[in-house]
């Protein structure tokens, strides 16, 4: 009896604080692989991450909007470095963000072909901006972004970097313009991102995709490089496909900023309504690789 009263105490305590946070939500996914990438047995981590989003009714019938997400370095057991952290309005007029967030260039048009469970090998590499901005395209920090409503399938993006420079400019740092429009299964995205430096930096990309029942297929193409330059072309094409909890992926690689082409080869297992594993072969040019993984996600 003197148990079971200490059980609903101790339940009440922890109760409490989360009536109090309902609009708040605490999610992650933890991730490990045991591969051979080093020319020997390696137990590494596989992009896991913890974070916390949320929201809440505002007068005007909007809702303010938040998110925090770090990396999770589990070979240290601790955090390992910032992912997200944004603020922002969502309505029906679309939604206003601000902060560091995902661009509309990885949402729209990278990742349609970022589908192996194994992340440490799935999609393009994407693009990585010059000194100035000191990160990759696929998350933005210092931005303020615009995604309209969906609107008889189309929906546009906007998004402004401005992180400030040591000349005192009143200019922007980047931009980034997506499109996208989705009917019955086909989605087709674009994304162009202009980089205003000195040498004048400029990413386009297109993205295409299709789904019905289990199957599922997707391409995209980007080009990217300076003012006056060669560009450098990337092509990608993926697919996967799932009976039951069982899902077979491949995916296909051609970049012009490395010499060889990438493939991969993957099958992955829903274990449960949260937990996944998944075996693939991948050849990064230089070598092939075999690796398994788990994955829980909360």
């Amino acid at each position: 009896m003197k148990k079971s009263i200490i059980a609903l105490a101790v339940a009440g305590a922890l109760t409490a604080p989360m009536v109090a946070q309902a609009d708040a939500t605490l999610y992650g996914s933890l991730r490990l692989n045991l591969s051979n990438y080093n020319a020997g047995l390696d137990v590494t981590d596989n992009f896991s991450r913890i974070g916390v989003k949320g929201s809440s009714e505002l007068f005007s019938g909007a809702k303010a909007i938040f998110q925090w997400e770090q990396s999770i370095n589990t070979e240290a057991g601790a955090l390992g470095g910032g992912r997200l952290a944004s603020i922002g309005v969502t309505g029906d007029f679309g939604t206003v963000n601000a902060g560091r967030q995902w661009s509309p260039f990885a949402l729209w048009t990278l990742f349609p072909t970022d589908i192996m469970v194994n992340s440490d090998v799935s999609g393009a590499s994407g693009y990585a901006a010059g000194a100035d901005l000191g990160t990759s395209f696929h998350r933005l920090s210092n931005t303020i972004a615009y995604i309209s409503p969906v609107m008889s399938g189309l929906q546009v993006a906007g998004v402004v970097i401005a992180g400030g420079d040591a000349a005192g400019t009143d200019s922007v740092d980047a931009y980034n313009l997506a499109v996208k429009y989705s009917v019955d299964g086909l989605t087709l995205a674009a994304s162009t991102i202009g980089v205003e430096n000195t040498v004048g930096e400029s990413v386009n990309s297109f993205a295409a995709s299709y789904k019905t029942g289990g199957l599922y297929v997707a391409t995209r193409y980007q080009d990217d490089g300076t003012a006056g330059a060669g560009r450098e072309d990337s092509y990608e094409v993926a697919g996967s496909y799932t009976m039951d909890n069982t899902t077979l992926a491949a995916n296909f690689v051609d970049d012009d900023k490395y010499a060889d082409d990438k493939y991969s080869l993957e099958v992955s297992q829903k274990l449960g309504k949260a937990a996944k594993a998944f075996v693939g072969y991948y050849d990064k040019g230089d070598d092939g690789s075999l690796a398994v993984g788990y994955r829980v996600d909360f």
